[in-house]
C-alpha cells in the first residue's frame, strides 16, 4: 500500500525524524511512501511564511534524510515530496523551490480563503452567520485559483473546509456545491492535475475522508487523471490513520487504481482491488497538527 501525504519533524507541524515514520510504515506493511512537508514555516509571532533560502536549506536536509532512509529500509520505496500551500504571495518562491529540488511528487493545498485560515483555530469566523452553500462554495471557488496556478501534481484534501465547517453546520450534503465543484474538477482534468483521498478526516470531524465518495465520483466522471491516497499524519504512530476507509471510498466512487510518482511523473499504478490487505490500518486517532487540531475536537 502507499501513503503519499505525511509530515515529519522537518515540517513546522510535524514530529520526529523521517526514519521513525519509515519504520512505522514498514511495520504496517506499506510498500511506497512520500514525505510531503509544508514549505511555509512558523514565525515567532505565530504567523506562517515562505522564505526561499530557509526552505531550500530545510528541504536539502530532508532529501539527505530520504536518501538515508532508503538505505535503511530497502523494502520501502521512499519518495521525496512537498505540500505547496497556495497563497498568491507564495507562488514565486514555491515555483523556485520546485525548480531547485528534485521532488518526486508535489501536493497543492488550500488553507486560507479571504484572509482566514479555514482549517485553523480562527476558522469559525469564516462560517459565522453564513449558510453552508455560501462558505463551502466559496472554498471550492478558491480551489479554482489554486488549480489555475497549477504548479503541483495533485490537489490535497479537496474539501478540507468541512473540517471546521462541521462544527457550525453538522453534516452537509456535497450536492450543495456540486455545481461549483464540477467545473474545478474539469479544470483539473484539463491541466493533468490529480486528486488525493486524504484520510485524516476519518479520525477527525466529520469522520470521512477529504473528499468522500461523491466528490471522488465526480472527479472520475470529469476526467481527473489520477488518484493518490495519504493519511496526512504528523507523527509516526498515526501513519496509517484512516487509510482503509479512504480506499473504500475510492472503490465505491469507481476508481480502479492509485498512481505512484517519480520525478514529478507517473511511475506506476496500484490496483485498488488488491490494495489495503497490508497498510490499510486505521492507525491511532490523529494527533494535533497546526491546522486541523486533535482528532474529533477543536483546535
Amino acid at each position: 500500500m502507499m501513503n503519499y501525504h505525511f509530515h515529519d519533524h522537518a515540517s513546522s507541524d510535524g514530529a520526529r525524524p523521517l526514519r521513525e515514520h519509515a519504520a512505522a510504515a514498514a511495520a504496517a506493511g506499506f510498500r511506497e511512501i512520500c514525505v510531503t512537508n509544508h514549505v511555509e514555516a512558523l514565525r515567532p509571532d505565530g504567523s506562517w511564511d515562505v522564505e526561499l533560502d530557509e526552505a531550500l536549506r530545510r528541504f536539502e536536509a530532508e532529501l539527505a534524510a530520504v536518501e538515508a532512509a532508503r538505505g535503511e529500509f530497502p523494502e520501502l520505496r521512499i519518495r521525496f515530496g512537498a505540500e505547496f500551500a497556495f497563497r498568491p504571495a507564495w507562488t514565486r518562491p514555491l515555483e523556485r523551490l520546485a525548480r531547485e529540488m528534485p521532488f518526486d511528487f508535489v501536493l497543492g493545498s488550500l488553507h486560507e480563503v479571504d484572509g482566514i485560515d479555514v482549517s485553523g483555530p480562527h476558522a469559525d469566523a469564516f462560517f459565522a452567520g453564513r449558510p453552508a452553500r455560501d462558505t463551502y462554495g466559496r472554498y471550492v471557488e478558491a480551489l479554482g485559483d489554486l488549480v489555475a496556478w497549477g504548479a503541483f501534481d495533485a490537489v490535497a484534501h479537496f474539501d478540507l473546509v468541512k473540517r471546521y465547517g462541521h462544527r457550525t453546520y453538522g453534516d452537509v450534503d456535497p450536492a450543495e456545491v456540486e455545481d461549483r465543484a464540477r467545473p474545478v474538477l474539469a479544470a483539473m482534468a484539463r491541466a493533468g492535475i490529480g486528486i488525493e483521498t486524504n484520510t485524516s478526516g476519518v479520525v477527525q470531524l466529520p469522520r470521512v475522508p477529504y473528499p468522500d465518495t461523491p466528490v471522488l465520483a465526480w472527479a472520475r466522471e470529469e476526467g481527473v487523471p489520477f488518484l493518490t491516497v495519504g493519511s496526512d499524519s504528523h507523527a509516526p504512530e498515526h501513519f496509517g490513520q484512516g487509510i482503509g476507509a479512504g480506499l473504500d471510498a475510492a472503490r465505491t466512487a469507481g476508481w480502479e487504481a492509485l498512481t505512484t510518482f517519480a520525478g514529478r511523473r507517473p511511475a506506476g499504478t496500484i490496483p485498488l482491488a488488491a490494495a489495503g490487505a497490508n497498510g490499510g490500518s486505521e492507525g491511532a486517532a490523529g494527533g494535533a497538527d497546526r491546522r486541523t487540531g486533535p482528532a474529533g475536537g477543536a483546535a
